[in-house]
């Protein structure tokens, strides 16, 4: 179910101008299709501080792809038409989203409607070469509420219990209640801003490009992929923990506002550099012998 031509030479000829033309129409009534979605989605990205690292997925997948086009200008161009169905897939995704008023699966449904575009424009060398800059882009789609939601108050227990023996251990009097932390001096309630969530996703998306670009075998790169949950959970409860003992010596004060925001970041970097680190043991010899390296 492919279209196949070839030159005389016998390699595969380039699509012509009509099918070139065809793309151009048809990613332009796409591009029309999706922009109210794409400035939804902006929005969140700038109103949401668990998602503005969104900004940045689109511009390291766009990177990826220009780092890659001398390779991918190389590959054989063979239109496919398993392409279209892909492609209708991905608008019936976003049909069924426009009827349920579901913003995700209006968001989503850009992926495969990408892929499909080109599936159908390049061929499967071209699809497969690009299967994980277009995949990457899931990492800017806000989750539903119903799925945040069942994340973010598990992690938020989690943070709590933690850092509650973490109090224990530096010899603080503490009492954890759910998701509550009695102190002599202070009660920290830990909401949903400090579940750790945000960091784990914006960690997922360093920990993904990290394992692409840095990791040469499979295993290795699923390896650090799964890490990242626990290297976020981990740093999480490092950063309430520091609360607790800043607001027990300095004041409530320091529960909110610039010194609030300065220990979530540095516990951010903290994890980022764990990751790096993880990253660099991860590359060491491989188990025949070779050593790992980048792509």
């Amino acid at each position: 179910m492919s279209a196949t031509a070839q030159d005389q030479s016998g390699h595969p000829a380039r699509p012509g101008p009509a099918l070139l033309a065809a793309c151009c129409l048809v990613g332009g009534l796409l591009l029309w299709i999706y922009v109210p979605h794409l400035f939804s989605m902006a929005k969140n990205w700038w109103t949401d501080p668990n998602y503005s690292h969104g900004f940045m997925v689109p511009v390291v997948s766009a990177w990826l792809v220009w780092r890659g086009r001398k390779s991918l200008l190389a590959l054989p161009q063979r239109p496919c038409a398993w392409g279209l169905l892909v492609l209708a897939a991905g608008l019936t995704v976003l049909l069924v989203g426009q009827l349920a008023q579901e913003f995700f699966l209006r968001r989503i449904s850009l992926l495969p409607v990408l892929w499909g575009l080109l599936l159908t424009y390049g061929g499967w060398a071209w699809a497969r070469r690009l299967l994980f800059p277009v995949a990457y882009l899931a990492l800017m789609v806000p989750l539903p509420y119903v799925v945040y939601d069942s994340v973010a108050f598990p992690l938020r227990l989690l943070a709590a219990s933690l850092a509650g023996w973490g109090l224990r251990l530096l010899g603080y009097p503490v009492l954890v209640e759910g998701n509550v932390i009695h102190l002599p001096s202070v009660v920290m309630d830990v909401v949903d801003a400090c579940s750790g969530i945000r960091s784990l996703i914006s960690l997922l998306a360093v920990g993904v490009i990290l394992a692409h670009l840095m990791l040469s075998s499979r295993w290795r790169q699923v390896l650090l992929v799964a890490l990242v949950p626990p290297v976020a959970m981990l740093a999480n409860a490092l950063r309430v923990l520091i609360t607790g003992v800043l607001a027990e010596r300095l004041g409530e004060a320091v529960i909110k506002g610039a010194t609030h925001d300065f220990v979530g970041w540095l516990v951010f970097m903290a994890g980022f550099v764990i990751l790096l680190g993880i990253t660099s043991l991860l590359r060491g010899p491989e188990p025949g012998g070779g050593a790992g390296h980048g792509k």
